[in-house]
């Protein structure tokens, strides 16, 4: 639940509690009938799209801490004509989730996927539509876009991108024992993000949301996929949506040794700068003093030097570790 809906429930529960024309019984009453009425509020629906093998129950288990199948050389989600709601247990409570037919399967297919999608759609709390990270070709994409929301733009708002394997993504030089990407993919899914965005905006123009690059299988960048949800699902639903969030740990996947290595308490505090070298034997008099440049660093040895009082932070906060993998990389604070 959100802060602004946490101050409103305490402030609502406090002026109850502190209310001298109610009677205890009353107050009682009123509370009790309160926490009633939002327990019977639904469950949030997502309306998930995209093709068989993007990712799509991987992403839901990684954001709510869900068992649904996962599936690899066949499709595990329903393509009948009519789609059945799943109801998926997760962790913080159950959610519905509705798997919608790949529009490119077929094209015989299309105006009936069509008609389904626009009747489906408008039940969703939030439209979640799954893409490859490194698959670039987005024309179909744009134009189911433009048929399926074009008579309906009142539910563009809805409407989040997740680029998905973001791991397989060129140069294919993903640091496994960190469970980040390498300076070099970074640039590329930032670019990644920037172009599909672009792409959806052109037949879209009322959409205000951004691409977000993220793997599942990895639990990379869940956070910020998990924010742009939470802005597409109406204001007033929000809370239910939040109450379900269980995203998956990405230190998890950490070489251990790493995060035994590391402890901070805040970003600012984390040691970058290498220790002293050692000091060279004095050169003959005849020749001039050459610079002794500094042994390079890697990762882990910049985390063997923490000491064991710091970390907190950096473990508990993918951000944080994210941005001193990547100044410990590229020698900054020298």
């Amino acid at each position: 639940m959100s802060g602004s809906i946490r101050d409103r429930l305490r402030r609502f529960t406090t002026s109850v509690e502190q209310s001298e024309e109610l009677s205890p019984a009353q107050k009682r009453a009123v509370l009790e009938g309160y926490e009633e009425a939002l327990g019977k509020e639904g469950p949030p629906r997502l309306v998930l799209i995209g093709q068989t093998g993007v990712g799509k129950s991987t992403t839901v288990n990684a954001l709510f801490n869900a068992g649904q199948e996962v599936g690899h050389s066949r499709a595990t989600t329903d393509r009948a004509w009519t789609i059945p709601v799943q109801e998926v247990s997760g962790s913080k409570g159950t959610l519905e989730v509705v798997d919608m037919p790949g529009l490119g399967d077929d094209i015989a297919n299309y105006r009936r996927y069509l008609d389904l999608y626009r009747q489906v759609l408008p039940t969703a709390d939030a439209i979640v539509w799954v893409h490859p990270a490194e698959d670039r070709t987005v024309q179909l994409v744009q134009h189911a876009l433009a048929d399926i929301f074009g008579p309906g733009p009142e539910l563009v708002g809805r409407l989040v991108f997740g680029l998905n394997k973001a791991d397989e993504v060129g140069p294919h030089d993903w640091n496994t024992r960190a469970n980040l990407p390498s300076e070099s993919q970074r640039a590329t899914l930032r670019e990644r993000e920037e172009e599909f965005t672009r792409s959806i905006a052109r037949v879209l123009p009322a959409w205000r949301g951004r691409a977000v690059c993220y793997a599942a299988r990895r639990f990379y960048n869940l956070t910020a996929l998990f924010k742009e949800m939470m802005y597409a699902v109406p204001e007033q639903r929000r809370w239910v949506l939040e109450q379900r969030m269980d995203l998956a740990d990405f230190t998890a996947l950490v070489d251990r040794k790493l995060l035994r290595a590391a402890t901070a308490t805040t970003l600012a505090e984390v040691p970058v700068s290498d220790p002293a070298p050692p000091v060279p034997p004095e050169p003959p008099r005849d020749r001039p003093r050459q610079p002794v440049a500094p042994p390079p660093r890697s990762v882990s040895d910049a985390l063997a030097a923490l000491s064991d009082a710091q970390w907190r932070e950096l473990y508990a906060d993918r951000a944080r570790f994210e941005e001193y993998v990547r100044r410990v990389e590229q020698g900054e604070g020298r």
